[in-house]
């Protein structure tokens, strides 16, 4: 075997890799003294677990972004959490590409997996569209929020709201959750419907996917009529849209319906707990803003919201959860198997049983992440300040390995132990989906998966 076999990396390993280096080097610099405002370094422990929630786009924090860290800070933050929202290795490429450069297999591989794109054709041209919309979801998010800003009657000069509006555009578009105007997240901006609106429009662009994106631009710009060009999205395009105006919707209702007449939404108007409970939904879907406080929240909530951040966005974007499509097709092949139906059809087009297995897959690993880093918790954190209930652990958890970022609060107070066990989640959370149905997709190729084996029945129910 040579030198260039034995370290050749997959394309799984190459984005695990980009990660993780990418997270070190922010640590690196968020030690630093510069970064932070008291002139002393927070240690690497701190800067390593503020670099993961950075980088893979959850928001958990063990300080207050505003009021710990430097312009250099949270500068540093800003940029893990652009590079971890959209990919270190797709900015590297779509500059290969900017410059009229060809990329090799292996970068196609990698930008391939990174979006999990079923083929090859046409990687440098998706590179290029994912960093276009960004820039320009993100510019045009950036100046709402700075109007929003220099409206809010908060003192804001035109400097500081320009900025805020940066930081908070890239933030909510890549799911991060990272806030530097308060000590609550946003709620001072609960009744605020310009902030509000602007912020979950940007969380909901980018937990939609960029192939779906792609494709409604599309929709949105052609001549045709729109009941074609309707029936012309993909697969994939409708059961995102369907599923995650479901989930918006029904979470939105659901929240008010439990919550209306409890603290969390006390002092509000009726249109007001409405405004409340749609930006709760919407920043479940991994986003991590909170304008109510979670640790307001009755137990029924906290259970439910675990539940959405379980979810989470859809794939090939900003988003992390298990993704609105393996959610889709897990549901949709129970009420087929229920009617008695031999196999899964969704809008005319049959449903592969490797894509059911791969959802399937991808769920039970979730959960089993979840369900482990909460005993793990349970018992490193018996001494802990915040005195967390068996719901709180578990909001924890489902928040990091969703990559979310909400808290009721317990974070601050994490052990040595628990902030590896949170960093962890956060970071397999932002992986394990993507690189495992990257390497089920290489198992099915392998020689043994053509092999034929005997059926038998089982007894189940």
């Amino acid at each position: 075997m040579s030198r260039s076999q034995r370290f050749h990396l997959s394309a799984a390993q190459a984005i695990l890799l980009s990660f993780a280096l990418m997270i070190l080097v922010g640590a690196l610099l968020l030690t630093l003294p510069m970064a932070s405002q008291n002139g002393r370094s927070i240690g690497f422990l701190d800067a390593l677990f503020t670099a993961v929630s950075a980088g893979c786009v959850t928001g958990l924090v063990v300080v207050n972004t505003m009021q710990h860290w430097t312009l250099f800070g949270q500068l540093v933050i800003l940029l893990l959490i652009q590079f971890g929202g959209i990919g270190f290795i797709t900015v590297v490429t779509g500059a290969v590409t900017l410059f009229r450069r060809r990329i090799g297999l292996r970068q196609r591989l990698v930008v391939q997996a990174m979006f999990a794109q079923n083929d090859l054709a046409g990687m440098g041209k998706l590179t290029l569209s994912v960093m276009k919309y960004t820039a320009a979801i993100e510019g045009v998010g950036a100046l709402f929020m700075t109007a929003g800003f220099l409206q809010a009657d908060r003192g804001y000069d035109v400097g500081e709201a320009l900025w805020y509006g940066i930081f908070h555009a890239v933030s909510a578009f890549c799911n991060a959750g990272f806030d530097i105007v308060g000590l609550n997240s946003l709620e001072v901006f609960r009744t605020d419907p310009l902030l509000n609106w602007t912020i979950m429009c940007l969380i909901v662009l980018g937990g939609l996917g960029f192939t779906v994106l792609h494709e409604l631009s599309h929709f949105l710009t052609t001549r045709k009529p729109r009941k074609r060009a309707l029936r012309r999205l993909s697969l994939q395009a409708k059961l995102v849209l369907l599923s995650s105006g479901l989930l918006l919707i029904g979470g939105a209702v659901l929240f008010a319906a439990l919550e209306w007449n409890r603290p969390s939404l006390a002092g509000l108007s009726a249109p007001q707990k409405w405004l409340a409970s749609a930006f709760e939904s919407v920043t479940l879907r991994t986003a991590g803003f909170a304008t109510t406080a979670q640790d307001q929240l009755g137990d029924l909530s906290k259970l439910a919201a675990s539940a959405f951040m379980f979810i989470g966005g859809s794939p090939a974007g900003t988003a992390g959860g298990i993704k609105t499509i393996s959610v889709a097709l897990l549901v949709g092949s129970a009420w087929a198997a229920m009617r008695g139906q031999n196999g899964l059809v969704l809008f005319g087009r049959r449903i592969p049983q490797a894509a059911l297995n791969k959802a399937l897959a991808i769920t039970c690993t979730m959960m089993a992440i979840v369900v482990c880093a909460t005993l793990a918790l349970h018992f490193t954190e018996v001494g802990n300040a915040f005195h967390p209930k068996a719901l709180d652990l578990l909001f924890e958890t489902t928040s990091a390995a969703g990559t979310v970022g909400l808290t009721t609060g317990m974070t601050p107070y994490l052990s040595a132990a628990g902030k590896g066990i949170i960093a962890l989640c956060m970071f397999i959370g932002r992986l394990s989906p993507l690189t495992l149905a990257v390497a089920l997709a290489t198992r099915q190729t392998s020689p043994s998966a053509q092999l034929d084996y005997p059926e038998e029945d089982l007894i189940l129910g």
